[in-house]
C-alpha cells in the first residue's frame, strides 16, 4: 500500500497541474450551480408539488435524472481525459520503464495510476451531486412538502454502486493501457459511457426504469460485479513481460 502510494501521489499531483483538471473543475463547478438554480426555479413553479400521489413519481424522474447523470459525467469526463494519453506518454518517455525498475510490482502500479484519476473524479461528483439534491430538497421541496426527498436506493447507485463500475471501467482501461495498446484500451470507456447515456434516458421514457427503485440498483450491482470478475480475470495479463513488449510496440 506505501509503495502504490508512490505512483498515486505523482500522478495525482501531476494531474492536478495540468489544465485539463482546471478547467473540468470550473466547468462542474458552474454546471453544479446551474442545475441546482434551474431545478429549483422550474420545481418551485410545479403546482403538482403539494399533491402528494403526483409529487412522488415527477420527483423521483426529476432527482433520479440529475442525480444519475451528473456524476456519470463527471467520472466518464476524468476517464476519458486521463487513462489513455498519459500512459502513451509515459510509454514513450520512459516513465514506466524506470518504475518497472524500481521495487513497484506491475499491480501497484496499475492501481497507483488508477486511484490517481478515479479519486478526484468520485470526490468531485459526490460534492456536486449532493449539493443539488440538497439545495433543491432545502430550497423547495421541503418548504412545501415538509419532508426531505433522498430515496436510499437513488443515493446507493448514484454514490457508491455506479462509482464502482467506473473504478472497474477505469482499471481495465489502465490495465490494457500498460500491458497492451493504449489506443484500443479506451474503447470499451465510450462503449459503456455512450450506452449509459443513451440506454438509461431511453428506458426511463418507455417507463421500464425508475432509477430511484431498488430493482435498478440492484440492477446495477449486478452488472457492476461482473464487470469486476472480468477485471479480475484479465488482470493476469499486468505482467512486467507485457508492459515491457507493449512500450516497445510488440
Amino acid at each position: 500500500m506505501r509503495r502504490m502510494s508512490i505512483v498515486f501521489n505523482r500522478d495525482l499531483r501531476e494531474h492536478r497541474q495540468t489544465g485539463a483538471f482546471l478547467i473540468i473543475v470550473i466547468v462542474f463547478t458552474i454546471i453544479t450551480i446551474i442545475a441546482a438554480v434551474v431545478t429549483n426555479i422550474v420545481l418551485g413553479r410545479q403546482e403538482w408539488l403539494q399533491m402528494k400521489t403526483t409529487a412522488r413519481p415527477m420527483l423521483e424522474l426529476i432527482m433520479g435524472l440529475i442525480a444519475y447523470f451528473l456524476p456519470l459525467s463527471i467520472l466518464m469526463t476524468f476517464i476519458w481525459v486521463f487513462s489513455s494519453l498519459p500512459i502513451i506518454k509515459e510509454k514513450v518517455n520512459g516513465n514506466i520503464a524506470s518504475l518497472l525498475a524500481t521495487t513497484l510490482t506491475p499491480k501497484e502500479i496499475w492501481m497507483g495510476k488508477s486511484l490517481a484519476i478515479f479519486l478526484p473524479g468520485f470526490i468531485i461528483s459526490v460534492v456536486s451531486t449532493l449539493i443539488v439534491l440538497l439545495s433543491v430538497n432545502l430550497t423547495t421541496i421541503r418548504p412545501v412538502t415538509g419532508n426531505f426527498f433522498l430515496p436510499v436506493p437513488l443515493l446507493l447507485t448514484s454514490l457508491l454502486v455506479n462509482p464502482l463500475l467506473f473504478l472497474g471501467l477505469l482499471l481495465f482501461i489502465i490495465l490494457f493501457s500498460l500491458a497492451k495498446n493504449p489506443d484500443t484500451a479506451i474503447t470499451p470507456s465510450f462503449l459503456v459511457g455512450f450506452g449509459l447515456m443513451t440506454g438509461i434516458p431511453l428506458g426511463v421514457a418507455t417507463g421500464t426504469i425508475n432509477l430511484a427503485s431498488w430493482s435498478f440498483c440492484l440492477w446495477c450491482l449486478a452488472g457492476t460485479a461482473v464487470f469486476w470478475a472480468v477485471v479480475l480475470f484479465f488482470s493476469r495479463l499486468l505482467t512486467k513481460e507485457n508492459i515491457v513488449l507493449s512500450s516497445k510496440g510488440d
